[in-house]
């Protein structure tokens, strides 16, 4: 199908010109690897595949993989499947999985990865919003079967496809080891949908997140940079690939630097400690949990040998321990860089060049891209792109020192509006380029550095992962015994953030953190959101509109809170 051109053409030719836009695509970006190094290792999978999905771990050179990506492709094409078509996928992070990506770029078709931790539900949702025309998956998962429940979740016209055996019947298995006639990849524009990611919403339903290849070659390109990686360097990926961060930060990178990508799944300390002395890895990026791992297992010879081959660790997704970035720096003078990012489009990266201080770097961004920032002149964010802080209410500049802002973004990384079947959504695009990312940034008192401050809309981040309040309130409040319920976070050592749900139940009922679990599983929801903790109110704090107060309810979450329900 032939899907419009996502931006206005005096977007392209503004990127174009200035060098941010190009014609390369991911698919000639590894074709071009595949040409250069044919022989050299480029794929590793996970040790624990096996248990993954039956499958054993494989070892696997560009040119091995350029061949397994051409019979993907054609095995795509056999279904109909080609140019502009939306191809939905849930796996974890295994080989089949970046073969598959790269498969579906070369039939032109546009990528929609879902995280693995995604249920019926979840995906229901999505499907509401777009129009897939096929979906992927694997028949178990952990021993468990896992397409087996999502069947069902899709419209009748979607294809269901598969990768591996145990499919439910009326999947068809792409991997099927039938030699096809390899066609030419579909000629396809630079500036042509690669993917459409998903984010979560504040209003309880996902959002869709188109980006483009240049959208993506751009995000990559800022990352490798600041890296400085050489030829040849190995990177391991702990991160699922399902956003713009993990694609751009890793995949991508490994794409440019022609190493071998190690893959990660689920994440496991010992195993990612194994991998990091097994595979002579020069880069990685982890949540800032691992890092406090990894420092307290740092005497172990066989890690300490590993960290001092790194050239650079990443980090991101939650706020980090500055003597952490710390320690890496003086022991093993690795610099730990700290990311800052979105689906959307924004990026920003604290490095070792321009945040010097390991434990600065772990609080503040250079205000690097600040339009209204005069010592910013000629500078960028990491990505190319450009913000601006503005109050949330006022929408006035926001340029003193101390002062926070709303950060409003532009650039070469900028979706071109949300979508969905009815097309690009750019309403939340003003007129100027510029997007509100809802993201609350404070000016240091030096002036020439940023913190992020809060959330504007109320997301939870538990490990990574986001969460909607409001999707949370809606559902358990639909619990057959519940008068209302609300969640709100709790901060967690681990996880960053943690779910509370505050209920208030009908009359004499007893509603206990077990009932709500199992409401939650039954409902098809996927476990990272729910809630861990449960408080019996008679009520719940309102505004004097009415509304609900979620401020009241975090201030009810103390430590060690008295009537409280763990799991």
């Amino acid at each position: 199908m032939t899907r419009p051109v996502p931006f206005p053409a005096q977007d392209i030719a503004r990127y174009r010109a200035d060098g941010m836009w190009g014609d390369a695509t991911i698919p000639t970006l590894f074709a071009d690897t595949v040409a250069r190094v044919p022989d050299r290792p480029g794929l590793i999978d996970p040790p624990n595949r096996a248990a993954l999905d039956g499958q054993a771990p494989r070892r696997m050179t560009y040119g091995e993989m350029a061949a397994e990506v051409d019979q993907l492709a054609e095995a795509l094409r056999a279904q109909g499947l080609g140019a502009g078509s939306l191809i939905a996928t849930q796996l974890p992070n295994v080989a089949d999985l970046v073969l598959l990506y790269l498969a579906i770029a070369r039939i032109g078709a546009v990528l929609s990865p879902i995280s693995i931790a995604y249920r019926s539900a979840e995906l229901a949702a999505a499907a509401r919003i777009v129009d897939f025309d096929a979906y992927v998956s694997l028949g178990r998962l952990a021993g468990r079967p896992y397409y087996e429940e999502r069947f069902d979740a899709l419209p009748a016209s979607v294809r269901r496809l598969g990768l591996g055996g145990n499919l439910p019947d009326g999947v068809i298995r792409l991997d099927d080891g039938v030699p096809r006639s390899v066609q030419p990849p579909a000629p396809r524009s630079a500036d042509d949908l690669f993917s459409v990611f998903w984010t979560s919403g504040t209003e309880g339903a996902p959002k869709a997140v188109p980006k483009t290849h240049n959208n993506m070659m751009a995000s990559s390109l800022g990352a490798w940079r600041i890296l400085d990686l050489p030829d040849g360097s190995n990177i391991l990926a702990p991160f699922p690939f399902v956003n713009a961060a993990a694609m751009g930060g890793l995949m991508m990178c490994w794409m440019r630097t022609c190493g071998a990508l190690i893959l990660h799944h689920p994440f496991d300390l010992d195993t990612f400690v194994r991998q990091l002395g097994e595979e002579e890895v020069t880069y990685t990026m982890v949540a800032p949990t691992v890092l406090v791992y990894l420092r307290e297992r740092s005497d172990d010879p066989a890690l300490e040998a590993a960290l001092h081959r790194l050239r650079a660790i990443g980090t991101g997704s939650a706020p980090p321990d500055p003597e952490v970035f710390r320690f890496f720096q003086d022991r093993f003078d690795v610099p730990v860089l700290n990311f800052f990012g979105s689906n959307e489009g924004a990026q920003m990266c604290s490095s070792g060049e321009r945040v010097p201080d390991p434990r600065n770097r772990a609080r503040f961004f250079p205000r690097d891209g600040d339009v209204d920032w005069p010592g910013g002149e000629g500078r960028r964010t990491a990505n190319g792109g450009y913000f601006k802080l503005v109050d949330p209410v006022t929408r006035a500049p926001v340029t003193r020192p101390g002062a926070i802002g709303e950060m409003m973004i532009t650039g070469p990384c900028l979706m071109p509006g949300y979508f969905s079947r009815d097309g690009f959504d750019r309403t939340k695009i003003d007129d100027d380029g510029y997007f509100a990312t809802a993201d609350l940034f404070e000016i240091s008192a030096c002036g020439s550095l940023i913190r992020f401050h809060a959330r504007a809309r109320e997301l939870i981040v538990r490990g990574g992962m986001k969460i909607s309040p409001l999707e949370l309130d809606n559902l358990i409040s639909s619990m057959p015994g519940m008068r209302e319920a609300a969640v709100a976070s709790y901060a967690d050592d681990r996880m960053g953030e943690k779910v509370c749900v505050f209920v208030v139940p009908q009359g004499d009922a007893c509603v206990t953190l077990a009932d709500v679990t199992a409401y939650c599983d039954a409902q098809g929801l996927a476990k990272f959101k729910w809630p861990e903790r449960l408080i019996t109110l008679e009520a719940l704090p309102r505004t004097p509109l009415s509304k609900l107060d979620r401020k009241a309810l975090s201030r009810l979450l103390v430590p060690q809170q008295e009537g409280a329900e763990h799991v």
